[in-house]
């Protein structure tokens, strides 16, 4: 019997898979509510090693992006050592992991963020944030981001892929759907 495609590797960009096999990016939620990966999530994703690879939890390169206070970030120097930690996990087993970065846009709350909601237009639409006490708060009219929101943005995408870099991850996917700021 011949070999699965699946099982057979693969390389990726300068990633070498050992196999075919990624894991979805899944939410989660096992940062602390400063964005930090903790011992749980790095033995998340160490069980997991197997895949080809493995592409983490939705993943905030700003403070003003985040959908849910226990999302992971990697807007702040002080989360990349929660980072390397998953990173150095996944890799002690063999696996290879990237960051998944997301911005909420309009599919936050300012309660979860601390910060007024921003996206590419101030238009209502339905939906529910959660607190840390998963009480639904109802998406609020967001901010219209001008030419230097819009660069801030940029920049902070970059500093989150730089950091993910520093962390250890093998790189970084951009999640452009499900009505997030990239869609």
């Amino acid at each position: 019997m011949t070999e699965p495609e699946f099982n057979k590797p693969l390389t990726a960009g300068r990633i070498p898979l050992a196999n075919r096999i990624v894991q979805a990016p899944m939410g989660r939620l096992r940062a602390d509510p400063q964005g930090r990966p903790g011992d749980l999530m790095a033995e998340f994703y160490r069980q997991r090693a197997g895949m080809g690879l493995i592409v983490s939890d939705g993943t905030s390169p700003s403070r003003d992006g985040r959908v849910f206070v226990t999302q992971p970030g990697l807007y702040d120097d002080a989360q990349i050592p929660g980072w390397r930690a998953v990173a150095d996990a996944v890799h002690s087993a063999g696996g290879h992991i990237v960051a998944q970065l997301m911005h909420a846009g309009w599919n936050t709350h300012e309660d979860v963020t601390g910060l007024p909601v921003v996206s590419a237009s101030a238009v209502d639409h339905r939906g529910w944030a959660h607190d840390a006490r998963g009480n639904r708060l109802p998406f609020a009219t967001p901010v219209a981001l001008d030419a230097a929101g819009l660069d801030r943005i940029r920049a902070d995408f970059a500093a989150a892929a730089r950091r993910a870099v520093d962390a250890g991850l093998d790189g970084v996917e951009l999640h452009a759907a499900n009505g997030y700021l990239l869609h």
